[in-house]
């Protein structure tokens, strides 16, 4: 064996090497990313709370208590009393009174400039992440922006009348999202014999959106539906109850 060919395979073995290595580090990134981003916003929030609720804390227990409390433990006294004021904030939010003095302050912040665009892009994200109500009702994907490509989008509700009495067609409101921000995007009107429904779930194409399609969803219900192994020019048929 010569000079030459020992110096191939020690290089080849070195690109492979380094390859495995590059497909590690970015693998170990999608997993602890989401973890340490998740953590550090909820520790930021617990924070910026305690900046408030942790001197007036201090106090209370330097004035009631004989002994000296640790700084620790004033601050885990902190965080159960922010979790507190968020249910209770909930359970206000939830009667008539707390419903309008909750919406006497959201109109009061949208009459600020600066802080209306603030509001309603966050007001926007806890509506798709956290409610429970109606919202998305399907996901769909529907060619667009041209024939053969092919767009994740959301079912919202049934086309106003003028819509299908102008189109004499059964037309429905999709909203086709952008990434990494769902909360923008394109409201299309399609007929409804135009969509293509799928099964999976709001929550799993939003996360498939947000992740510009890295993070994809489980494939049970590709199995369940029986479209695992499907040929690619095959289509699934527009449900009818969509």
């Amino acid at each position: 064996m010569t000079i030459k060919q020992i110096y191939v395979i020690l290089k080849n073995a070195m690109e492979k090497k380094n390859h495995s290595v590059k497909r590690h580090f970015i693998t170990g990134l999608i997993v602890i990313l989401p973890f340490f981003l998740t953590a550090y916003i909820i520790w930021f929030l617990f924070k910026m709370v305690g900046l408030f609720l942790t001197p007036a804390i201090a106090k209370i227990f330097h004035v009631l208590m004989v002994f000296s409390v640790p700084g620790f433990a004033v601050s885990f006294i902190s965080a159960l009393i922010t979790l507190f004021l968020i249910w209770l904030a909930g359970v206000i939010a939830s009667n008539f009174i707390g419903e309008k003095f909750f919406s006497f302050l959201e109109n009061v912040l949208l009459k600020i400039p600066m802080a209306r665009g603030i509001y309603e892009a966050i007001s926007k994200l806890t509506d798709i992440f956290l409610s429970n109500g109606p919202g998305f009702k399907r996901v769909v994907i529907v060619e667009w922006p041209r024939k053969g490509v092919y767009s994740l989008a959301f079912i919202t509700s049934d086309a106003v009348e003028d819509v299908r009495k102008v189109t004499s067609d059964d037309v429905v409101n999709v909203f086709l999202p952008s990434t990494p921000n769902p909360t923008t995007g394109f409201l299309v009107m399609l007929p409804r014999s135009e969509i293509i429904p799928l099964d999976m779930s709001v929550d799993d194409a939003v996360r498939l959106i947000i992740s510009g399609g890295i993070v994809s969803p489980s494939a049970q219900a590709q199995q369940r539906n029986g479209t695992v192994g499907q040929e690619p020019g095959s289509r699934q048929q527009p449900a009818k109850n969509l």
